[in-house]
C-alpha cells in the first residue's frame, strides 16, 4: 500500500478511514455500545456500504459470504455480540477465506452498557486467529489496514479488539491507498476433511500468523531500567506514560494472538521484575507464569475493571512486595450511588407495576426489561442475554412471564418463541413494541405486532399503551396467566421524543 497525507483523528474516524482505505466493501454490524458512534460514521459515508443487522452471527455470516466471492468485509459488534457470532466465526478460520474479513469487537472494560465485562482477547486462543489489541488511533488504523492484510495471508478471519476509550482518543493516522483486487476463496480447500482441513490450517495459517506475531510494527520495545512493563490496549497508553516518568523498560504488544513468545522472552532477559497492564482479564500475564511477573492474577493490580495511571505507579512502587488488592469488594448499586430506571415518560409504566403486582416468576433480558430489576420494581428475577427471557421463563416450571422488546424478539427470541409453541412450554410472554432499539442507540425497527399475529395467531393479543391502565394490563394478564400454554400480550408504543434514562440514588 502506499502511504498518503498523515492526519489527526479520534479512534472512531481512524476505523472509519482504515475501513475505507483498506477497500471494506462490506460492513455488517449489531447496535451496542461502545461500537455504535462508529457504525453511525460509517452509514453517514455515502460510499460505503453498511448496515446493522438483527444479530452478530448473521452479520458474520453474510461478511463469509462476501469475502468467498472476492470482497473484503468488517463486521461490528460489542463482546458479547462476539459470543452470537461464535459458531461460524470459529468455523471459517478452518473452513477458509477468500478476500479479507476483519471482526472489530467492542470491550466495555468496567461493565458500563453491559452484562459482563468478558475480554474478546480470549476467542484469539478459541478460534485460533489472530487478534491486534491497538491503543492508539494510528494503531488501530493500522491493525484494520494489517488485519485485512494478514486475513488474505491465512485465510481466516482477523479480529482487533477495541474499547471507548482507544475510540475516544485523538492521534495521527498515515493514510494509505488499497490494494486491489482480493482473492475468491479456493475450492481446493473442499478436497480435505475436516480434519486436514485444520491441519492444512495450523501448517500454513497459523504459522504464518505466528511469525507475524514476532515482526509486527505494532509491537514496540524500549528498554531503560531493570524493571519493565509489559502491555496492550489502552493499558499501553497509561503504562507508556508511567515507564517515561519512571525510567522503566517498556513492552507494548499489538498483535497479542499468537503470542510473541520469542519477543517477549528477549524482553524479559535481563529485567527484574515485570508489571502486565491489561484490560480487563489477565491474557497476557496468564501466559507468563514466572515469579518475577507481576499484575492482576498477583494482585499488584485490580483484579478486574478498568486501570489508571495511579494503580500502575502504585504497582510499580511496591512490584517487589505481596499483592496488596487481594481483598475483592464487589461495587453495588449503594456504594455506586444510583441505580439506572426508566426514561422520563415511558409509555410502558403501567404495565411494569402490573407485573409486579401479580407475584409470579418474571424474566428478563438484556433490553429495557432489565431496568425492572431495580427500584422502584425490583421485580426481576433473572435476564441473561439479549433475546433469553422467553426460554429462561420456559424453564420456570410453573407459568411466569417474559419480559421482551421487539428488538430482542428480532435478535434470538423469535426461535425460542417457535420452539416454546411446538414444545408446549407454559409462558406469558409480555412484548414492549416500540420499534427501536432503544437500549443499544435508538435504531429503527420494523412493526413487529403483525408478524407475531400471524404467527401465533388467537394466542397473541395486540394492545396499544395509551389505552392501558394498571388496572386494564392487570387484568388481561391474569386471565392469560390463567390460560393453558404459550400466550404473547403484544403492546405498541413510541419512546419519548430524547429519551434517557433516569437515575435513581440507590
Amino acid at each position: 500500500m502506499m502511504e498518503q497525507e498523515a492526519k489527526s483523528v479520534d479512534g472512531a474516524e481512524a476505523a472509519h478511514l482504515a475501513l475505507k482505505d483498506g477497500g471494506a466493501g462490506l460492513i455488517t454490524g449489531v447496535p451496542g455500545y461502545p461500537i455504535n458512534r462508529l457504525f453511525s460514521i460509517l452509514q453517514d459515508d455515502g460510499e460505503m456500504r453498511a448496515q446493522w443487522q438483527f444479530n452478530e452471527k448473521i452479520a458474520y455470516e453474510m461478511a463469509v459470504g462476501a469475502s468467498v466471492m472476492g470482497g473484503r468485509a468488517a463486521v461490528i459488534s460489542k463482546h458479547v455480540g462476539v459470543n452470537v457470532m461464535a459458531d461460524p466465526l470459529i468455523t471459517s478460520a478452518t473452513h477458509g477465506l477468500g478476500a479479507g474479513v476483519v471482526v472489530i469487537a467492542g470491550d466495555d472494560v468496567g461493565a458500563l452498557q453491559s452484562q459482563n465485562e468478558q475480554d474478546s482477547r480470549w476467542y484469539g486462543k478459541l478460534a485460533e486467529i489472530p487478534v491486534y489489541d491497538p491503543s492508539t488511533p494510528g494503531d488501530l488504523y493500522d491493525a484494520i489496514i494489517g488485519g485485512f492484510e494478514l486475513s488474505e495471508s491465512i485465510s481466516a478471519p482477523v479480529l482487533i479488539r477495541v474499547t471507548n476509550e482507544v475510540f475516544g482518543e485523538k492521534g495521527a493516522i498515515s493514510r494509505k491507498k488499497p490494494s486491489v483486487p482480493h482473492k475468491k476463496l479456493d475450492k481446493a480447500i473442499w478436497g480435505y476433511t475436516m480434519y486436514g482441513k485444520r491441519q492444512k490450517y495450523l501448517r500454513d495459517g497459523w504459522n504464518y500468523a505466528a511469525m507475524e506475531a514476532e515482526r509486527s510494527q505494532l509491537n514496540r520495545v524500549e528498554k531503560r531500567g531493570p524493571v519493565g512493563i509489559i502491555s496492550s490496549g489502552h493499558a499501553s497508553a497509561l503504562a507508556s506514560k508511567v515507564a517515561t516518568s519512571l525510567g522503566l523498560s517498556h513492552l507494548s504488544i499489538g498483535l497479542v494472538n499468537p503470542f510473541p513468545s520469542m519477543l517477549v522472552n528477549d524482553f524479559l532477559a535481563g529485567l527484574e521484575y515485570v508489571l502486565v497492564c491489561e484490560e480487563a482479564s489477565p491474557f497476557i500475564e496468564e501466559q507468563l507464569s514466572l515469579p518475577r511477573v507481576k499484575g492482576r492474577l498477583t494482585g499488584h493490580l485490580p483484579r478486574a475493571g478498568p486501570l489508571d495511571e495511579a494503580s500502575i505507579r502504585s504497582a510499580i512502587e511496591n512490584i517487589d512486595s505481596i499483592g496488596f488488592y487481594q481483598d475483592i469488594r464487589p461495587e453495588t448499586l449503594a456504594s455506586r450511588g444510583y441505580a439506572v430506571g426508566r426514561c422520563e415518560g415511558c409509555p410502558y409504566g403501567p404495565v411494569y407495576e402490573a407485573i409486579k403486582s401479580l407475584g409470579v416468576p418474571v424474566s428478563g433480558d438484556m433490553g429495557c426489561s432489565i431496568l425492572a430489576a431495580n427500584p422502584p420494581h425490583s421485580m426481576l428475577d433473572v435476564a441473561c442475554s439479549l433475546g433469553s427471557a422467553v426460554s429462561t421463563a420456559c424453564g420456570f416450571g410453573q407459568k411466569g412471564i417474559a419480559m421482551i422488546g421487539d428488538f430482542a424478539i428480532l435478535h434470538t427470541g423469535l426461535q425460542a418463541l417457535v420452539n416454546a409453541r411446538l414444545n408446549g412450554h407454559e409462558a406469558l410472554v409480555v412484548v414492549f413494541a416500540n420499534r427501536e432499539a432503544a437500549m443499544t442507540g435508538g435504531q429503527a425497527l420494523p412493526d413487529i405486532a403483525g408478524l407475531l399475529k400471524d404467527i401465533f395467531k388467537e394466542d397473541c393479543i395486540i394492545q396499544k399503551s395509551a389505552s392501558l391502565s394498571q388496572e386494564k394490563v392487570r387484568s388481561d394478564l391474569e386471565k392469560l396467566l390463567m390460560a393453558p400454554g404459550l400466550k404473547l400480550y403484544v403492546i405498541t408504543a413510541s419512546c419519548p421524543p430524547g429519551h434517557k434514562y433516569t437515575r435513581i440514588k440507590a
